[in-house]
């Protein structure tokens, strides 16, 4: 085990490649105009319809295209174009280069980079260490299960996903790999590393759990008023509140492995706690329950919890903080009913509470008496008493003279985003003040703010940052009204020349003038721009632990079987049984003055498979309308003319993910189709936005067979 320190933080971002920045803009384009397509059909709806009902999709997207819409036909034309014509330029960079070279040798490197738990560390694994130490972590608390039981979770999840209505929105629960990150702040590391075992696996039901427990705990929060922290600007308004300070100690508790220890019994309690407060339906309980139905996947098998449930919460789910700070809010009545329960709170894991100074004797009663109400409920803590000073999350807190100051561990370096990082110049010119603004509310004055601040101002500094920081007393945000905008998030890089963002601004005010239909919903208050960023190096770092962990490969071309059908003449030129292709098809005639077209396919199976299609296509009259080249061939054929296809593979890409939620195989083609310059191509602009139907088999409602 390694120790690595790459001397920045691994939230900078590299400078992409041309295409994989193309890539990424087309992906934003398309999803900016269904978007405008949607609220323009909506529009016409609604001036027929006197009262349109709004309805609950949970954030889920629809994955069915809005049909076009005439008024918007040129106007998204112009929009693709300016896609199209996107112009780059070459960048220097000392740190860029830097990142490139570290790229490089991280991608080179046959061992895996492990982030620390609580630290900016990382530890450089061989696959063999990384492997043992999961599979420690996973075996502990786990054990296998067979694969049939995620797709009874999944029909169990249908049901609750059209009580909902988002039955054709939902997908079925995904299948990512556990990991792990390391535990170097505890004691004895070096010799005996523990680890944080993380479940990325998520049960979409927690989609809708977590609107459902997100209106249960507010409403409990403001009728017991018990402290439940969200940040840590809430404790320091806890804490100014304390009045007398001098007079009272600190107890500080940690609740050990909050997430996983939270069983069945103790969530079904908390409900009915709820219940007894705020309205909680049956239907509702059922939802949230069900959303707990969790499976754990590593290294292609599919693992339960060792007593057999299938209840878990875990830290990647949609809804996983919303429980706890509903368990929470149960533990902190218990809690009230025995001491003032304003002098007692919780952040997630981390319970802090004040009492009048006492003796060691009564401290370890109060001590007992905390223990026993977490034990009762199967949790375990870890709890300090009689503390006059404390670090609590960042900010350290000081019951003696009443004041705060910034806290950070001791062996955690901090590393800002460089000013030569990827990044849009608005993030980078508001990181400082953002910094300054995080030091000032922690800090209770002027002098011990300067007294803190020299640390991250060399932070700043050794990222290129020149701003001083200085002390700035936050002040009381006025509360702004919320507008339904649709926003473009064209990623950002400074290898581009052409500026995206005022360009596309330029084309809403020209097709959207005073007097146009759609001004009303379409204008620069209601159409916004905000840069996205391209992959950070943590993707970099996590895409390269996956290659080694996973072994993946490249996307491996096929051989070729044509020696029956094609003669050995194989119409892909030995590579027709390759998988995710991207290929073009050149179509020919014997009509004189006859221009050659070209027509841009793909296809997830291996190509022989659509290359069937396609000859079905051009030998039954009823699928002339399967394809434009289906049209084109029979459009040869009906004037008397012969015709000849020659194949090409253009390239391979991986099609959808339901982890990454993105198909690069789509993307690519409709690149290719944009970019492809001359008249004779038989591919429309109108698939440029078109539904994705290779996610049809991640949807759940592929189960529905009512």
């Amino acid at each position: 085990m390694e120790k690595v320190n790459l001397g920045y933080s691994v939230k900078n971002i590299p400078f992409p490649s041309e295409r994989a920045y193309k890539i990424k803009l087309i992906e934003q384009t398309e999803a900016v105009v269904k978007r405008i397509r949607w609220k323009a059909t909506f529009f016409n709806k609604r001036n027929h319809d006197e009262n349109p009902e709004e309805i609950e999709n949970y954030g889920l997207k629809t994955p069915n295209c809005p049909s076009q819409v005439k008024e918007l036909l040129q106007f998204e034309n112009d929009l693709f174009q300016l896609v199209k014509d996107v112009k780059f330029r070459r960048t220097r960079s000392n740190f860029q280069n830097k990142m490139k070279e570290d790229t490089r040798n991280i991608r080179n490197s046959n061992k895996t980079l492990t982030p620390a738990d609580k630290t900016s560390n990382m530890y450089r694994l061989s696959k063999e260490e990384y492997s043992r130490l999961k599979t420690n972590a996973v075996s502990s608390k786990y054990k296998k299960a067979s694969i049939k039981i995620k797709e009874r979770i999944d029909k169990g999840g249908l049901k609750f996903a059209k009580n909902a209505g988002v039955n054709n929105r939902m997908e079925i629960n995904g299948t990512n790999n556990c990991f792990i990150t390391l535990k170097d702040h505890k004691e004895n590391f070096e010799n005996n590393p523990t680890t944080r075992l993380i479940n990325p696996a998520k049960n979409e039901i927690g989609r809708i759990s977590k609107k459902i427990l997100d209106t249960i705990n507010a409403n409990l929060k403001s009728k017991l008023e018990v402290n439940q922290w969200k940040n840590t600007g809430t404790v320091i308004d806890w804490f100014k509140n304390i009045e007398n300070k001098a007079a009272y100690t600190f107890t500080m508790f940690d609740i050990k492995d909050f997430y996983p220890s939270i069983k069945e019994s103790l969530l079904k309690e908390a409900l009915e706690f709820a219940k007894r407060h705020t309205t909680v339906r049956k239907k509702d309980m059922d939802v949230v329950l069900h959303a707990r139905k969790s499976l754990l996947f590593s290294q292609n098998d599919t693992w339960i919890k060792k007593d057999g449930g299938l209840f878990d919460v875990t830290m990647g789910a949609y809804d996983g903080a919303e429980v706890c700070e509903l368990v929470g809010t149960y533990l902190l009545y218990l809690i009230g009913q025995k001491y003032d329960k304003r002098n007692i709170g919780l952040y997630r894991d981390d319970g802090l509470a004040v009492f009048k100074n006492r003796s060691g004797p009564q401290n370890e009663r109060i001590k007992k008496v905390l223990q026993k109400v977490f034990k009762d409920k199967g949790l375990d803590i870890v709890i300090q008493c009689n503390m006059k000073i404390v670090d609590y999350l960042d900010v350290t807190l000081n019951l003696n003279d009443a004041k705060t100051k910034p806290f950070r561990k001791p062996d955690n370096e901090t590393n800002y985003i460089h000013v030569e990082s990827d990044h849009p110049p608005s993030i980078i010119r508001q990181l400082p003040i953002s910094v300054e603004k995080r030091l000032s509310s922690l800090s209770s004055s002027e002098e011990i703010f300067n007294q803190s601040k020299r640390y991250y101002q060399d932070s700043l500094a050794r990222s290129g940052h020149t701003h001083e920081l200085t002390y700035n007393p936050p002040t009381v945000r006025q509360r702004q009204r919320k507008r339904k905008i649709i926003w473009f998030n064209p990623p950002f890089s400074k290898i581009v020349e052409t500026n995206i963002g005022k360009q596309f601004l330029l084309l809403v005010d020209k097709h959207f003038p005073r007097n146009h239909k759609f001004r009303k919903i379409f204008n620069r208050n209601t159409i916004k721009v905000s840069y996205g960023c391209m992959p950070n190096m943590t993707s970099v770092i996590n895409a390269h632990n996956k290659k080694i962990l996973e072994e993946l490969t490249p996307l491996e071309r096929g051989t070729c079987n044509c020696q029956r059908r094609y003669r050995g003449n194989c119409p892909l030129g030995g590579e027709c049984l390759s998988p995710n292709v991207l290929y073009e098809a050149q179509l020919s005639s014997t009509e004189r003055n006859y221009t050659e077209r070209v027509y841009k396919g793909i296809t997830e199976p291996v190509f022989k498979t659509r290359l069937g299609d396609h000859e079905k296509d051009f030998n039954n009259r009823r699928y002339i309308d399967a394809t434009e080249l289906s049209k084109e061939v029979w459009n040869i054929k009906d004037k008397g003319y012969e015709y000849s296809i020659t194949w090409r593979l253009v390239k391979q890409c991986p099609s959808y993910n339901p982890v990454n939620k993105r198909c690069i195989l789509c993307l690519s083609e409709k690149l290719d189709i944009l970019e492809y310059e001359g008249r004779n191509l038989l591919n429309k602009r109108s698939e440029l936005v078109s539904k994705c139907r290779h996610m049809n088999k991640f949807m759940i409602s592929k189960y529905d067979v009512t």
